[in-house]
């Protein structure tokens, strides 16, 4: 008899990854980290960390507004590295005003949520000093993931965070799951939490749509504390922000969000689907790819509760990088196939 003999699926692939498995569509808490001497630090909560530290929350506690960006970064194109060099680049430019002193207290707290993510992906995150100087990081590796590949947060080091968990996706055969981050909003008179999900929903088409369950569940820890079935008990979040590469092409996908009691940020603001401006993905796919599947909006931001949308745009649309092969010589590359995604949003408290 085989040891993987009377396994799930998904926990034969935790065990050839060697990777613990995770209960199904129930949180899991995982620490977070802050760059303090030399190093990439484990904590819990920000309570945590030497006041000598680089850790500056508003004086007053309360958290008015958010800068909220999210990417997919192709994680099966060659010249991996390279790619990830590019988008670190345009990432550390589109914050340029939060990593410059003078700007800094005028720039919203910003929230990065990166998809597709390698655990070389990962390194070359905890070596940018933008990111050690301003952010927290959710993983240092992929121990956290399901797979090999995974999504990962950035947290402006303004902000408390009370908590990160996630949430694998019990209908996934691609082990995609949400990623939350639980930050605190309204100061010490109304402590409030702000639940942020970085996702990245299942791929291609599936009978039964498994899309729109994932989306649920999701959802589920975006109203309250999640399915009442699961063992961890977190507050319900005072407003709610998910944000991803949702893989939304198929008809299911257009109304899933609004079965699920979310707002399309793209829409709240007047933009419409099917239009060039909505596209985030196949732009620039490879010629094969863009015949096959066409143009689609699969990157989107959605929200729930006392928030309100300020600004969205798209980012990293025609960014290439040049790269050396050994065997063609110099070429450029796309640094992905997605376009990502920035919005603001106002909380209203």
């Amino acid at each position: 008899m085989s040891a993987s003999s009377g396994m799930s699926f998904r926990e034969q692939i935790a065990l050839q990854l060697g990777k613990p498995f995770f209960k199904l569509d129930s949180p899991h808490p995982q620490p977070f980290y802050h760059y303090t001497q030399g190093n990439w630090e484990s904590i819990e909560h920000v309570s945590e960390i030497n006041g000598n530290d680089t850790h500056h929350p508003p004086t007053d506690g309360k958290i008015s507004k958010i800068r909220l960006t999210t990417w997919n970064i192709d994680f099966q194109a060659d010249y991996t590295k390279e790619r990830m060099a590019g988008a670190l680049g345009h990432l550390s430019h589109l914050h340029e005003p939060l990593t410059n002193t003078k700007t800094k207290d005028d720039t919203p707290p910003a929230v990065i949520f990166l998809q597709e993510m390698l655990n070389p992906d990962i390194e070359q995150i905890k070596q940018e000093q933008w990111v050690r100087d301003n952010f927290f990081i959710t993983d240092v590796s992929d121990h956290k993931w399901e797979s090999f590949y995974g999504t990962t947060t950035l947290i402006d080091k303004r902000l408390e965070v009370e908590r990160v968990f996630r949430v694998p996706y019990g209908s996934s055969r691609m082990q995609r799951g949400a990623l939350f981050v639980d930050v605190k909003i309204g100061g010490e008179e109304v402590p409030q939490i702000l639940r942020l999900c970085n996702t990245h929903l299942e791929s291609l088409i599936s009978n039964p749509p498994r899309r729109p369950v994932q989306l649920k569940c999701a959802s589920e820890f975006m109203h309250g504390s999640g399915p009442s079935s699961t063992d961890v008990h977190l507050p319900s979040p005072y407003a709610s922000i998910l944000a991803g590469d949702l893989n939304a092409f198929a008809p299911e996908d257009q109304t899933a969000a609004g079965e699920c009691g979310l707002n399309d940020a793209f829409l709240v603001l007047g933009g419409k689907d099917g239009t060039d401006e909505s596209f985030t993905w196949g732009q620039q796919a490879s010629d094969q790819e863009r015949w096959r599947f066409g143009c689609s909006r699969m990157d989107r931001i959605l929200f729930c509760g006392a928030v309100e949308v300020l600004s969205f745009c798209r980012i990293g649309e025609g960014l290439r990088v040049t790269v050396n092969d050994e065997d063609f010589g110099e070429d450029i590359v796309w640094v992905t196939d997605h376009l990502g995604l920035q919005a603001d949003f106002k909380i209203i408290m």
